[in-house]
């Protein structure tokens, strides 16, 4: 159910005040950082609290601006009497044989008309809730045709329009990236009247929700079925530490790649492990 709203309600005054209360919780969680910062004596170790202070100051700041927006901006709108709440059913398409959507999927889409859209924040939420938020803020998009919005989700994907704004342009927000997969089935989107909150639905495991910490993966998702083999996971994991590791991280999987190459890996009770040339050393 996508559902449409055109007024401040109780339910994101809740939310508000919650992305309020997130904020000052990491500005403060920066501030005691730097505090704590002329402590630490190791170059790297000084390097990763400033870049996780920048982190939290950011965060924190943007989602300072999405409460202050909502508190202004929508509040203005609410006195002035701005139509009522509408739902709408979503247009079900028939999902493509590929997990991944693509732009291409369905009736042809020019994707050179669209613009980006000027910013948009992220929003994690709590470990427990079902949901996590992005905001798309855009002037007056609560009195904008309703036709002429749209957002479709698919399990790794979503893909907002809005056609035809009044400021001339096409914004377009797509992301088929995402950091862990969604129920499509609890997404929606929510129009207010200076900003679109999309809810993603967090996929339930058998403890709790997966544990979202940025919108988008840090690497693209492969297709296939990686998944179901253990082998090609393995290999994966041993590729990102040859990379990332230092030299003695490099030199232990290099021997070990020796001993599989030259049928000794075997010998040690580990077995082998097929496509160790892959590394490329």
């Amino acid at each position: 159910m996508v559902v449409i709203e055109e007024m401040m309600d109780e339910e994101q005054h809740q939310q508000d005040n919650a992305a309020l209360t997130r904020s000052q919780e990491r500005l403060s969680d920066a501030d005691e950082l730097e505090s704590a910062l002329k402590h630490i004596t190791r170059p790297s170790a000084r390097l990763h609290v400033e870049n996780l202070i920048e982190r939290l100051r950011k965060e924190g700041k943007a989602l300072e601006r999405v409460a202050s927006s909502s508190g202004t901006r929508d509040l203005t709108e609410e006195t002035a009497g701005v139509g009522e709440s509408m739902e709408v059913e979503p247009t079900e398409k028939p999902q493509p044989p590929i997990p991944l959507r693509t732009p291409a999927a369905g009736p042809p889409v020019s994707t050179s008309k669209y613009r980006s859209f000027p910013t948009y924040f992220f929003d994690a939420g709590s470990y427990n809730s079902p949901t996590v938020s992005v905001y798309v803020p855009l002037d007056d998009i609560g009195s904008h045709d309703k036709s002429k919005i749209s957002c479709e989700f698919t399990s790794s994907s979503f893909d907002l329009i809005v056609n035809s704004f009044q400021d001339g342009n096409d914004y377009r927000l797509l992301n088929d990236n995402l950091e862990h997969d969604i129920d499509v089935s609890k997404s929606k989107y929510i129009i207010k009247p200076n900003k679109i909150i999309l809810k993603l639905g967090k996929i339930k495991g058998e403890y709790s929700y997966d544990h979202w910490t940025q919108l988008t993966a840090k690497k693209k998702k492969e297709k296939g079925s990686k998944k179901d083999d253990p082998a090609a996971g393995i290999m994966d994991l041993m590729k990102d530490m040859y990379e990332s590791g230092d030299d003695n991280m490099k030199k232990m999987i290099g021997e070990t790649m020796y001993k599989q190459r030259m049928g000794q890996l075997g010998k040690d009770g580990m077995g082998g492990l097929g496509g160790m040339d892959d590394f490329g050393i």
